[in-house]
């Protein structure tokens, strides 16, 4: 009666111990696998960390021929391999998407694949931007009743909401918010994110013109003119420029905040129609023409209307969607302010007088470009100016019907430091631009106007993160 007992311990205690070896093995295998696909889910993460090294160097790598030789390759590291796909930025989704797949030596039908969708931080990824939500002179600007804002906001400072205005796009801040009544955000709620840092200047700019570019001292008027640049520097003879080399032309002389016509002064005139991509910098200010600005005596100048600053190729709607994409984008960046500009190089005592007795009068005028003033404000330079000879006969004017509204068209990105004035509003005395049509440039998202100024703290972001088949 033992042995049978004995037998079937035996037995048990045998199966026991096979199940335990057979249990250690299979631990042993998931353990590896798990550590082999870890591995190579690092590899693939290697991959990703070596793209994003690449758009460090250059935003737009994986366009160079360079970049095309790094894509869809093979690439050894550690003790396996990874290859990295790119598909590029468009107007429907403005991030960079990466997907990259590795595995181990040896393993080539086990592969991990990681996706991520990263972003740059820039300037011109926002519709609005500014240090302050405030003017020159210390007041408050809020977003209010009647304002509707396509596009990305941002202020490093505290944001100011009254009334009812339309946010249509993401609202950030850096400092603060008061909000004041009852806003529509389309998006998200505002959030606070970290601080955008101005440059302290656009000397890079300088050197890039001085290196490859074009390079000016003393004022300069230029004339976009399709794929040719008409520039009068102070009072030379107008030269033509068919080669944009880098893309950057810069304007060195001397700064002040006023006598803005003097030969010395760093100041740029510009207006036309551009065809290409090109980014215009001064050292002082940059003010935006009506008319043709290289013609210097207003009665040849007022036969030349131009309508501020256009693209040649590219067209708009009124939304600020891109009907055809001719690849043309402009970057004005000033050291202090940008201006639509007020009166003429050769403005007399009548020409003052009139001023004095009508008020100043502008003409519609429309901007496609990015402009930047980096320690100043995006502005009509005369928006406040009125006068009571002129307010009266607006009342006449209006009494009878006659309504006569100024317009200023942006499609691009502004960028200020101070919030700048197109007009003010005073009953029948107003002053400057009677009306603003603002729309963003969509293609800003992902794109620029060529070595347009980063942020200090610029650096690549990542959006999103997942893993994906391989």
């Amino acid at each position: 009666m033992a042995l049978p007992i004995v037998m079937m311990i035996i037995a048990v205690v045998t199966l026991l111990g096979f199940t335990s070896v057979m249990l250690v093995n299979n631990q042993t295998v998931m353990g590896k696998r798990y550590e082999n696909s870890e591995t190579a889910l690092a590899i693939a993460e290697a991959g990703i960390n070596q793209c994003l090294w690449h758009l460090n160097q250059d935003s737009k790598f994986y366009t160079t021929p360079q970049g095309q030789d790094f894509l869809g390759k093979e690439h050894d590291f550690k003790n396996g391999k990874y290859i990295v796909e790119i598909d590029a930025p468009d107007s429907d989704r403005p991030t960079v998407k990466i997907k990259s797949t590795g595995w181990l030596n040896g393993e080539e039908t086990n592969k991990f694949a990681l996706e991520v969708e990263v972003q740059k931080r820039q300037f011109v990824q926002y519709a609005f931007l500014s240090e302050l939500e405030e003017t020159q002179k210390g007041e408050k600007v809020h977003w209010s009743t009647g304002d509707v804002i396509n596009g990305p906001v941002h202020t490093n400072g505290t944001l100011y909401i009254s009334g009812r205005p339309v946010f249509n796009d993401r609202v950030t801040y850096s400092k603060g918010i008061q909000v004041q009544g009852n806003p529509v955000y389309n998006n998200d709620r505002p959030e606070k994110v970290e601080p955008l840092e101005f440059p302290k200047n656009n000397d890079q700019l300088k050197e890039l013109a001085q290196n490859g570019g074009n390079y000016f001292v003393g004022r300069t008027c230029i004339l976009l003119d399709g794929n040719t640049i008409r520039i009068k520097n102070k009072n030379n003879p107008v030269q033509t420029i068919t080669d944009f080399g880098n893309g950057v032309i810069y304007v060195d002389g001397n700064t002040s905040k006023s006598g803005k016509w003097d030969e010395g002064l760093a100041n740029v005139f510009v207006a036309g129609r551009l065809n290409g991509r090109l980014t215009i910098a001064a050292k002082n200010d940059i003010y935006i023409a009506g008319y043709d600005p290289t013609e210097l005596k207003w009665s040849n100048a007022k036969k030349k209307p131009q309508g501020g600053v256009l693209y040649y190729d590219t067209t708009f709607d009124e939304q600020g969607n891109v009907i055809h994409d001719g690849d043309d984008m402009l970057g004005l960046i000033a050291n202090q302010n940008i201006y639509i500009l007020h009166g003429w190089f050769d403005d007399d005592f009548l020409d003052w007088l009139l001023e004095i007795l009508f008020g100043s009068s502008p003409v519609d005028i429309t901007i496609h470009a990015a402009v930047f003033a980096l320690k100043g404000s995006f502005e009509y330079e005369n928006y406040d100016a009125v006068s009571l000879l002129g307010g009266f006969i607006n009342i006449l004017k209006q009494l009878f019907g006659v309504i006569e509204k100024e317009t200023v068209t942006l499609v691009g990105s502004i960028c200020q430091y101070y919030r700048g004035a197109v007009g003010m509003e005073r009953f029948f005395f107003d002053s400057g631009y009677d009306r603003k049509h603002y729309s963003y440039d969509r293609r800003m998202a992902y794109d620029s106007p060529p070595h347009f100024l980063e942020p200090e703290n610029a650096g690549w972001e990542i959006v999103s993160w997942k893993r994906v088949a391989p």
